[in-house]
């Protein structure tokens, strides 16, 4: 079999699994970050400086386990950050005083004030420029002398000395220098497509959309800050999300469907059992995600819902979608309930701990493989997954996990 009938197997696979088919088997796809990394001994520091030091943890992490995609999962480039030098980041290696084998961390804050909602609701563009970015990035900091609102050209061409500003000039130049980067690292990300592509392998998606709310939520008002908000400023939040989905994410989904992406990752961080009441949900955090939902369907891709933390409260609320269209991840839920509510419409991505796969024995892999097959493989509908995106784990629990799913799964 060529690599390219090994492709189409494997992704007929999937979607059989996606559309309540009912396919040779289970799918196995796990969602993976890191592992490619600390499963097969290379440094973060490394992955972060060149994605092509991951080529060994991606080539053997194929070979050794057969998944059914290949997440490629997401990690910050370390030439980009040191040029930008953001404050709410941290990265191994000496910038950071971070040891090499460390991830990255992502520190939560709030770069709009209180009563800078107006101003954002008014022109969001404006606001991150010359006030957000500014804020986050530390050589970005020029950019807070920017005024780009003005329309009238004699104005605008007869004071144009704020581009001769020596801070305004080192933002503009930082930009350069960072698009640079960041082309360099895309480029080698082509390059991990193309071993998973040499491999046989397809990935299992081909773009991530954060929806408004989390996207708000993260790296604008931040995760705490918007928390409250949704008592403090309610009217502004939901303002806020709404404009933010009718700028953004129509605009993203077609950029994705004219690169052929099939599949769309959604990683959803604020919405959990946890963060907000049902009432907030439904009113604020629903709407948008099933707006993103309706339009990445319409664009004849598939939306992969990754609902972190727990997601017991809301199953009946985000069962709301066509049948056999999107697919769900939970990293925490009952998974009896899962499967006899959001189940009758959409596949599953199912949760075994990642806690498990780390620290548990093989005995428990299995007989947890056996029982997530047991309860959510009838009727189709089903993709074996892990809890969270995947860093650490036993090998010989991956191949406990491999091995029960590719003999026991399958569908009756």
């Amino acid at each position: 079999m060529t690599k390219e009938q090994q492709i189409t197997e494997r992704n007929d696979r999937m979607n059989a699994a996606i559309s309540f088919g009912k396919p040779d088997r289970v799918p196995f796809a796990p969602k993976t970050s890191a592992f490619f990394i600390y499963g097969y001994d290379i440094s973060f520091y490394d992955a972060m400086v060149d994605a092509r030091n991951m080529e060994h943890g991606f080539r053997s992490y194929m070979r050794d386990y057969e998944p059914d995609a290949v997440s490629i999962g997401g990690i910050y480039s370390i030439p980009v950050l040191q040029t930008l030098m953001p404050g709410h980041l941290r990265w191994p290696g000496p910038d950071c005083g971070i040891p090499l084998e460390s991830s990255f961390q992502f520190l939560d804050g709030t770069y709009l004030e209180d009563s800078e909602y107006p101003e954002f609701i008014l022109d969001p563009t404006h606001t991150i420029l010359t006030k957000v970015l500014p804020r986050k990035n530390k050589n970005l900091a020029g950019l807070s002398k920017l005024y780009v609102r003005e329309l009238y050209d004699a104005f605008f061409h007869n004071d144009l000395s704020i581009f001769a500003d020596p801070e305004v000039v080192s933002a503009l130049f930082t930009l350069i220098e960072a698009g640079k980067r960041s082309q360099e690292r895309q480029a080698q990300l082509s390059t991990v497509r193309e071993w998973i592509a040499d491999e046989g392998y397809p990935t299992y998606c081909q773009g991530t959309l954060v929806i408004p709310f989390d996207a708000f939520a993260d790296c604008v008002r931040g995760i705490i800050t918007t928390a409250m908000d949704l008592i403090e400023f309610p009217d502004e939040l939901e303002q806020v999300v709404n404009k933010l989905t009718e700028m953004n994410v129509e605009r993203l989904v077609k950029v994705y469907k004219s690169r052929g992406a099939k599949r769309i990752f959604i990683p959803l961080h604020c919405g959990s059992d946890s963060f907000m009441s049902e009432k907030h949900y439904e009113k604020v955090y629903w709407p948008c995600l099933k707006k993103c939902i309706t339009i990445i369907i319409e664009n004849e891709i598939t939306p992969v819902v990754f609902c972190q933390g727990t997601y017991n409260t809301r199953l009946e609320v985000i069962s709301d979608v066509p049948k056999g269209k999107v697919v769900y991840m939970f990293e925490n839920v009952d998974i009896k309930k899962a499967k006899e509510t959001v189940g009758k419409v959409a596949c599953i991505a199912g949760n075994v701990s990642n806690a498990l796969l780390s620290h548990g024995t093989k005995e428990q892999v299995v007989n947890e493989t056996r029982t997530q097959i047991d309860i959510l493989a009838p009727g189709g509908g089903f993709i074996m997954d892990c809890s969270m995106m995947l860093d650490n784990a036993k090998h010989e629990n991956m191949r406990a996990w491999r091995d029960t799913t590719y003999k026991y799964g399958e569908y009756r």
